[in-house]
């Protein structure tokens, strides 16, 4: 279940990791927290800076150094591992050197659709969590893009961006059903809920949400597929749509352009077949 404990809430808003949630409220165009369990993850544009854990006598933090790596200069890559796992303030002083550097890796490994899903997270409040990994159970183990929060309903939404994400083994088609193992398991519901539940209140402690989300009606947890960028020219969401035998629970599309990063459910349509 994703949840951080008390005393990890507390040292974020009173002791010396207050910088790092300072830095997420001051620069939250390009910076998120996300909770998880038993740790927090600050993501810079799509990608991991900096994982937060809990140990037993403090923290740990990791800041992953392939960042320094596949580029033209890597002359920090031995600088951040040689970093003292076990001190904040080690990064603290490379906070700002660790964006630099995913900004660079970046530059050589562009990352579209990572992207554009961190800058639907950070101009959307609605977004509760991304990259939610239900628990292993009977499914297998299988990744939703976003939790989104609306009205009393929770939308689990899969982000597609550009035409030919749409189809193939991690197409539309591959990852409804995945949604509908999830959903029709009550066990991996139980806690989704409960983690939206702790991921909500955490956040709005923090003061990262302006105000607690309302109970969560589980009967109206709906599906929605997120399309940015795609080509109106293109039969490729018709085919995929058309290849999903059953639909057993209801789906909406909602389609974006990548310059567009307010999600609007009103324009969002429930997907009809035409087979």
């Amino acid at each position: 279940m994703r949840q951080i404990s008390s005393k990890f809430i507390e040292d974020l808003k009173d002791e010396y990791l207050s910088y790092f949630l300072n830095q997420v409220k001051t620069n939250h165009h390009n910076l998120c927290l996300e909770i998880r369990s038993g740790y927090i993850n600050i993501y810079y544009r799509g990608g991991n800076l900096l994982r937060i854990k809990k140990k037993r006598n403090g923290y740990e933090f990791h800041f992953d150094s392939k960042y320094c790596s596949n580029k033209k200069d890597t002359s920090n890559y031995n600088h951040f591992c040689s970093l003292n796992s076990n001190s904040a303030q080690d990064y603290i002083e490379n906070f700002n050197l660790m964006m630099a550097e995913m900004d660079s890796w970046l530059e050589e490994h562009p990352k579209a659709e990572r992207e554009f899903q961190h800058k639907l997270l950070v101009n959307n409040p609605s977004i509760i969590d991304i990259e939610y990994v239900p628990p292993k159970s009977k499914t297998k183990r299988m990744r939703l893009d976003m939790l989104m929060i609306h009205g009393d309903k929770l939308i689990i939404v899969e982000n597609k961006f550009g035409t030919k994400s749409i189809s193939g083994k991690a197409g539309l088609k591959e990852h409804y059903k995945d949604m509908c193992a999830l959903l029709n398991d009550s066990q991996l519901i139980d806690v989704l809920l409960k983690s939206v539940e702790n991921i909500a209140k955490t956040k709005y402690e923090l003061g990262l949400l302006q105000s607690p989300i309302p109970k969560i009606d589980e009967s109206k947890i709906e599906i929605l597929f997120l399309l940015a960028d795609y080509n109106e020219k293109s039969k490729t969401l018709n085919k995929e749509l058309n290849s999903i035998e059953n639909i057993t629970h209801p789906i909406k599309l909602l389609k974006m352009s990548s310059s567009n990063y307010n999600i609007d459910m009103s324009k969002a349509q429930y997907v009809e077949k035409n087979n």
